[in-house]
């Protein structure tokens, strides 16, 4: 074999070699224009680069979480919010109608049983209140309904005392067995981590003290109604107009709590929608590529492909003809 034949193997051999390795970043470039990212694998970036990708994507997908809790806490006071506002309004009927009904007659106690039998089933439906199965009224037993029909219990449990002691179950809560029934799981609201040592406690409960005194407002008003003397007519509707006096600004107390979560709610899912849009621009910085800079070398890459194509193939006829 000649010296020229080996001089044209050895030649040959060479733009192989720089055809395979110019067709690697090729692919790589290719890789590169249809993910928008320098790389495909973590161990690709320098350590410190894939350390800091590490961080913040973990980052990141924490902070997607704590907005999933926001969006749940969200869901719970948008309900609370609409209950109060439909509890209040309960509230100041009921007021007028006791004002208007001061007087003793056998048509207006029927007419006031009537209209508190009413508001009571209302208050019962508002306080029963449920997301796909669980009771948001009802403390930490999700699948219990809180309230019995409050229109249907008994006068023999009625009494203007209102428990604060978080514990003391009034007589309607669907636990309730006697007086000194007890239940630390029907006073426990619900709370939420709702970002790194942020936690906010936003539950309810059906038996808040402003809820205790609606209801016993109303069902005194429901006793009255059903009063057969002007005499017990006046004492049951006393009690009503006290408790109901002062189950209302109770109430606007509640709401105001959760006009203040809801706003607190808002402000943090702000927060962490601004910092996640940081994270991504951060990790955007490290893993992106120019576009436009990479169509240009592949462009330019395939051209010179194709003319490495071209030679490589002259350069083996050429041999051929050498060894023939």
């Amino acid at each position: 074999m000649s010296i020229t034949t080996i001089s044209d193997y050895s030649r040959t051999a060479s733009l192989v070699s720089g055809l395979q390795s110019e067709q690697l970043k090729l692919t790589e470039l290719s890789v590169q224009l249809s993910t928008e990212k320098k790389y495909t694998n973590l161990t690709d970036y320098s350590a410190a680069e894939a350390r800091n990708l590490i961080n913040m994507q973990a980052t990141a997908t924490q902070k997607q979480a704590y907005l999933s809790v926001i969006s749940t806490a969200n869901t719970t006071l948008s309900v609370y919010d609409s209950t109060l506002t439909d509890l209040e309004s309960v509230v100041e009927q009921a007021k007028t109608l006791a004002n208007n009904s001061s007087t003793y007659s056998e048509t207006t106690s029927s007419n006031l049983y009537i209209q508190a039998n009413n508001f009571l089933k209302s208050v019962t439906v508002d306080l029963n209140q449920d997301l796909n199965g669980r009771y948001l009224y009802s403390g930490t037993r999700y699948s219990q309904r809180p309230v019995e029909d409050l229109a249907s219990l008994s006068e023999a449990t009625l009494t203007t005392t209102i428990y604060t002691d978080d514990l003391t179950l009034p007589s309607y809560d669907t636990d309730w067995v006697e007086e000194t029934s007890q239940s630390t799981a029907a006073y426990a609201g619900d709370r939420a981590v709702i970002d790194t040592n942020y936690e906010i406690n936003y539950g309810i409960t059906s038996n808040e003290p402003a809820f205790q005194k609606l209801v016993a407002g109303l069902r005194y008003l429901q006793a009255a109604g059903n009063s057969s003397d002007s005499a017990t007519y006046a004492a049951n509707m006393e009690n009503a107009k006290t408790l109901l006096s002062e189950a209302l600004p109770a109430l606007q107390t509640l709401h105001t709590t959760v006009a203040n979560n809801i706003n607190a709610l808002e402000g943090e899912q702000k927060a962490i929608n601004t910092a996640l849009s940081n994270l991504t621009t951060q990790i955007a910085d490290i893993q992106q590529v120019d576009i436009t800079q990479v169509s240009a070398e592949i462009t330019m890459l395939e051209a010179l492909l194709q003319a490495s194509y071209s030679a490589t193939g002259s350069i083996l006829k050429l041999s051929i003809v050498n060894f023939l």
